[in-house]
């Protein structure tokens, strides 16, 4: 990283994706104060606007993320919890962000371990490069797993699963996270980021309310029972088709289904 530059790059493409990249590269995009904060005031400017097709969360120089900044004092002011702050202001980006209105996809090259893995699996979907690695060996460092990332394992991979990995501190590959159900998707290396934002191209171009609903039933899915998404399901749905869209769609998939019809038709005659 060039002296002066941002440790949190954010930029929003022409395609409306907005893209924010862990900038720390001489410290393998270890998280500071300063990164959690500009990450704050990233998801403050996205929440004041029209929220974007999606977002991406990434690092830089091959790597995303190795975890908490040991070299950094992870204390700010005085109190029983001070010397929690740093994680503190983690948890509440990580919080923001599984409740952003948009599809938010982690671009893991090089690895996620500690924090590092929380804030990648806060996202809807993980996409990682061929030769990523993952772990949580907050043991071995004398502290116990932070950011929500007991919470995030054991609803993506099940308790004993999580339970050996946190134990364990040990480190995962993307075959064994892609087996493990860890990752969404597997890439060519280095193609992880490019391969998040095709996807989100394609993402919610007839409808961005209904993709915006989608996502909260997921949210609602994965915090509630089935009858709490049930209900939501009956809500949205009924949101969803007194809109427009619903109506060009229909209306649209019905000419489709027509033509294919017609000339079926005309080739069987």
């Amino acid at each position: 990283m060039a002296e002066g530059a941002p440790p949190l790059l954010v930029e929003r493409t022409e395609d409306d994706i907005v893209i924010v990249t862990l900038n720390r590269r001489q410290a393998v995009n270890s998280v500071s104060f300063e990164m959690w904060e500009l990450f704050g005031a990233a998801l403050d400017e996205i929440e004041r606007n029209t929220p974007p097709r999606g977002l991406v969360v990434t690092g830089a120089g091959g790597f995303f993320c190795i975890g908490g900044d040991v070299k950094l004092p992870p204390a700010r002011g005085q109190g029983a919890l001070s010397p929690a702050t740093r994680l503190e202001m983690g948890q509440r980006i990580i919080a923001r962000l599984r409740k952003l209105p948009v599809p938010v996809i982690s671009a893991v090259e090089g690895g996620a371990f500690g924090i590092g893995l929380a804030l990648a699996l806060s996202a809807d979907m993980v996409f990682a490069g061929e030769g990523s690695q993952f772990g949580a060996p907050f043991i071995d460092y004398g502290t116990v797993p932070d950011g929500g990332a007991t919470w995030l394992l054991e609803r993506q991979i099940g308790r004993y699963r999580t339970a050996e990995l946190i134990f364990s501190g040990r480190t995962i590959d993307v075959a064994e996270a892609s087996s493990l159900g860890l990752i969404s998707r597997a890439t060519p290396k280095g193609e992880a980021l490019s391969t998040a934002v095709e996807f989100l191209k394609n993402v919610g171009q007839g409808n961005r309310h209904a993709t915006e609903l989608a996502k909260r039933l997921l949210q609602g899915a994965q915090e509630g029972g089935i009858d709490a998404s049930h209900s939501l399901e009956l809500a949205y749905c009924a949101i969803c088709q007194t809109g427009e869209e619903v109506a060009r769609a229909r209306e649209a998939f019905i000419a489709k289904a027509q033509a294919a019809r017609a000339a079926k038709a005309e080739a069987k005659g």
